[in-house]
């Protein structure tokens, strides 16, 4: 195996465990990068040494696993936030989630905490898994795919810039 294979297969596989990390087990509160991270691979998608289409198939699969599984973990661990959150709280926050939650779910991928949160903060709202399922979805495939895009056109626009 030579170097840009090596490249190649840790970049898709480590990128996707990164994003599957951040939103499924709340490594994202505690290792920070995710944007960072697919906009540096777009980058390197950029130079050749990785195929853009399957680096964004592997990180939008890759997050939109991590969601859901976030989106579970939330659920199954809800009702024992229930008991220690206010009632009255808990109501607001799921009528909140009622009027606006696949707002909250489109836009969480861009905000670094809120994307790691919201998942699990779903789930335990008991928003429910089929529309919770679709728009995470949509909203990971979008978000990998900008962000793989803008990398890619700006590492190819730099390369050009310094190539003369």
């Amino acid at each position: 195996m030579n170097v840009i294979e090596l490249a190649r297969q840790a970049s898709l596989a480590g990128g996707a465990l990164l994003l599957f990390l951040e939103t499924a087990a709340l490594f994202g509160l505690f290792v920070p990068g995710g944007d960072s991270l697919v906009l540096a691979l777009g980058a390197l998608a950029s130079t050749g040494t990785v195929e853009p289409l399957p680096l964004w198939l592997a990180l939008a699969a890759a997050t939109t696993l991590g969601q859901w599984a976030g989106y579970f973990w939330g659920r199954k661990l809800g009702p024992g936030l229930e008991r220690r959150v206010d009632p009255d709280r808990l109501r607001r926050a799921r009528r909140f989630l009622g009027r606006f939650g696949a707002w909250a779910v489109l836009l969480a991928p861009w905000l670094p905490v809120v994307r790691t949160l919201t998942p699990f903060l779903m789930g335990a709202a008991r928003l429910p898994a089929p529309a919770y399922l679709l728009v995470s979805a949509l909203a990971a495939w979008i978000w990998t795919g900008s962000l793989t895009t803008v990398g890619y056109l700006a590492a190819a626009w730099v390369l050009r810039f310094l190539a003369g």
